[in-house]
């Protein structure tokens, strides 16, 4: 083993061969860590994160699980992550302090269906201060 961008003159013997294995050598860190779940937390990851309170009601149904008599406190992290599908927006030091000092705007995609008119387009202005808002139909993207 060597260093990125060094060469083979700087390698380090990690392990000696024995027939066609390498045994490393020092000493033999832990590999393996044992913790102890509790039969509710288990049944709930192996059961595809199923809601805690209908863990009894499962276990008196199918065979082979054991009777879980306790209940759950808290929120497991896999649950909490797998509902988070968006990070909250970061906060602005930046406030509007009167009428259209910020403006925010935005043209959405062509729709699927054009309208009576035949637009296809539409653009939103949203004052910051005030939150008034202004649409426009657009027939094309260079009506702008």
């Amino acid at each position: 083993m060597w260093p990125k961008g060094k060469n083979l003159d700087d390698a380090v013997v990690i392990g000696v061969q024995e027939g066609g294995l390498y045994r490393l050598k020092g000493k033999a860190e832990q590999a393996l860590i044992h913790s102890i779940v509790s039969p509710i937390e288990l049944c709930h990851r192996r059961l595809a994160h199923i809601h805690y309170k209908a863990l009894p009601m499962i276990s008196k149904v199918v065979t082979g699980l054991p009777e879980i008599k306790e209940n759950q406190e808290g929120v497991c992290k896999g649950c909490a992550k797998g509902k988070n599908v968006k990070n909250p927006f970061p906060s602005s030091d930046s406030k509007a302090r009167g009428i259209l000092d910020i403006i925010h705007s935005g043209v959405c995609r062509p729709m699927a269906a054009s309208s009576l008119s035949e637009y296809v387009y539409y653009v939103t202005f949203i004052d910051d201060y005030s939150r008034k808002t202004w649409i426009y139909l657009l027939k094309s993207k260079d009506s702008i």
